[in-house]
């Protein structure tokens, strides 16, 4: 068993030997109903931006003897990206660039099925080598949101990752999943993030203030390509009108560095 956000994670098997996971509330949120919401809201968006190569599958949801909400996933036998990277997996370093399509590729389907994830993250990205192939799927979608959603759940995320408009209480849409990923393809070039303040109140300021200027991963970094570069610096542009238009267009911009 272990922790993975607002839930735990146990590995499991069916009487056919098939493995999947039962992803459980956690116990302090039994009688918090708002949080039950948030996870079955989770489970319904899941079902239907799947099926899709890179995103993990649920196969069924409900209530578990104990009251708690539950859910059936599928079982990848990989491990998060940031255990990957902080642990200088060469699965990293071999399949940088894949690992960046295919998280792009899951996102821009998210989005193409009129919601936005809002919490893009190496914790979320799952990624495993199957017979010479690389996989990588998207999961936790217990944030996620209409695109047309106006509700104050926009605040909610990781602070590393959020975008300044998810800090301020703006207006969220594709864009803002953008700079996440933006977020995250830095840390994955450098091992580091792009904001680091030495609190919660000065990275917010590093976001918001429009003076902070992020450290090109190229200037970190020797032999990145001048228009991977671009690209990242692009996503973590502080105003959305700025960043690229949607999912789509940076998936075509990545697939041509």
């Amino acid at each position: 068993m272990r922790p993975g956000g607002m839930a735990t994670l146990t590995l499991a098997m069916g009487p056919d030997g098939t493995q999947w996971v039962l992803r459980e509330l956690q116990e302090k949120y039994r009688w918090n109903f708002r949080m039950h919401y948030r996870f079955f809201r989770g489970a319904r968006i899941r079902r239907r931006v799947c099926p899709h190569p890179n995103i993990v599958t649920s196969t069924c949801w409900g209530y578990n003897a104990n009251f708690l909400p539950c859910e059936q996933l599928e079982y990848c036998p990989g491990e998060n990206l940031a255990i990957l990277i902080c642990h200088k997996d060469p699965i990293v370093s071999r399949h940088l660039f894949p690992i960046l399509r295919q998280a792009c590729e899951a996102i821009s389907h998210v989005h193409s099925q009129g919601y936005i994830h809002l919490d893009v993250k190496p914790e979320n990205i799952i990624v495993w080598e199957q017979e010479g192939k690389l996989r990588v799927k998207l999961t936790d979608f217990d944030l996620s949101l209409r695109m047309s959603a106006t509700r104050d759940q926009r605040k909610a995320g990781t602070p590393e990752y959020m975008a300044p408009e998810q800090l301020d209480g703006g207006r969220i849409g594709p864009e803002t999943d953008i700079f996440a990923f933006g977020v995250m393809a830095y840390f994955l070039l450098t091992g580091k993030k792009p904001f680091a303040g030495e609190s919660m109140n000065h990275m917010y300021t590093q976001k918001t203030s429009g003076r902070f200027q992020v450290q090109e991963p190229s200037k970190l970094v020797a032999g990145i390509a001048p228009k991977l570069n671009w690209l990242v610096m692009k996503c973590l542009e502080c105003e959305p009108a700025n960043r690229f238009p949607n999912m789509t267009y940076l998936l075509q911009e990545l697939n041509r560095v």
